[in-house]
């Protein structure tokens, strides 16, 4: 084990919860930041030390990264209604302020989660990690930002890596578009009668917990990760016609059988939004913007991965939307 102490940002999250396990099972000393202690019982009924830090607020930062040997950065803001104001001042000023901590208290390893959304839609599938950044949403734009920020750091001696999941799913997972794309089917709505353009287009997940597999292979083999991104997510990409068949198989449903042009789509996409915006609620599948995200490839190759860090994923897509169909079911979501 090259690293003891590791702290974790957004420790609460869906992926922090998932790595934190992982990393307590391997035998690492975990501390968990937070911004709300009273979301953190189940971190520390693994033993975890807690501790508050917010990106926004700076000075909390010192005192989180303090007597580390390594961080693993996964907090950040994302939403389809944000502002890009909070895009910048979370994800990019607070990246930035969090990593420029870890060098004053002497933490030089730095592993931050991006995101192939840094990337964006890929014009000759798959991308990699020399593909032309192009991020098609401010999400993608923001992380790519904070990316150039920690490439900035490391002439000061920041030893980073970056981590590019593709959109992740599984168990627990219970806001973010995968979920919104299998309880929509599921519950007969809207989505789950019609299909953005002929769905051929290519989408590539990545299970939670190959996602994991990547960050720990990333903490364990610095030798050759530092300095470096690497993409992990499943072994291929699949049609979104593919990913339709394929919850309807598994939830025993019809798949959707109109077909929509882009123009009418975003066209009948604008009332959904104004509805959503009246009651005060987000859903992030019925929006203007996903239509750009459907009409586009997002395939990347995790060859780097593979090669460099012997990264394996353990879940096709049929048998981690399974599983993670299951866990709905079984906790109350379908």
């Amino acid at each position: 084990m090259v690293c003891v102490k590791v702290l974790v940002t957004g420790a609460s999250g869906f992926l922090g919860t998932y790595l934190i396990e992982e990393l307590v099972s391997r035998g690492y000393v975990v501390r968990g930041m937070v911004r709300d202690l009273r979301k953190a019982d189940y971190l520390r009924s693994l033993g975890v030390e807690v501790a508050y830090g917010d990106l926004i607020k700076h000075d909390t930062l010192p005192q989180a990264v303090k007597g580390v040997d390594a961080i693993i950065h996964l907090a950040a803001y994302y939403t389809f209604t944000g502002s890009k104001k909070m895009y910048w001042l979370v994800n990019v000023e607070g990246t930035r302020a969090l990593a420029q901590a870890a060098l004053k208290s002497g933490v030089r390893r730095f592993i931050y989660c991006s995101s192939t959304e840094a990337i964006g839609p890929v014009k000759d599938p798959p991308g990699d990690e020399n593909t032309p950044p192009n991020p098609q949403f401010e999400y993608g734009r923001s992380k790519l930002l904070a990316e150039q920020a920690v490439r900035e750091l490391s002439s000061s001696g920041l030893e980073y890596t970056i981590v590019r999941p593709s959109g992740m799913y599984g168990p627990k997972n219970v806001d973010d578009v995968a979920y919104w794309f299998i309880t929509a089917l599921a519950k007969g709505g809207i989505l789950s009668k019609f299909m953005i353009g002929g769905g051929e287009y290519l989408v590539q997940f990545a299970h939670v917990r190959d996602v994991v597999q990547g960050f720990t292979l990333v903490l364990e083999k610095p030798e050759v990760s530092v300095g470096q991104t690497y993409i992990v997510s499943d072994e291929r990409a699949y049609t979104y016609k593919e990913v339709y068949e394929m919850l309807s198989h598994l939830l025993n449903k019809e798949p959707p059988k109109i077909k929509l042009g882009p123009r009418i789509a975003k066209f009948l996409l604008t009332f959904t939004e104004i509805y959503d915006k009246l009651r005060g609620d987000e859903n992030l599948i019925l929006r203007r913007s996903i239509v750009d995200a459907v009409t586009t490839h997002r395939a990347y190759s995790i060859s780097k991965a593979q090669k460099e860090l012997g990264y394996r994923p353990q879940y096709d897509l049929r048998r981690g939307l399974e599983e993670t169909i299951k866990w709905y079911r079984d906790n109350g979501f379908l």
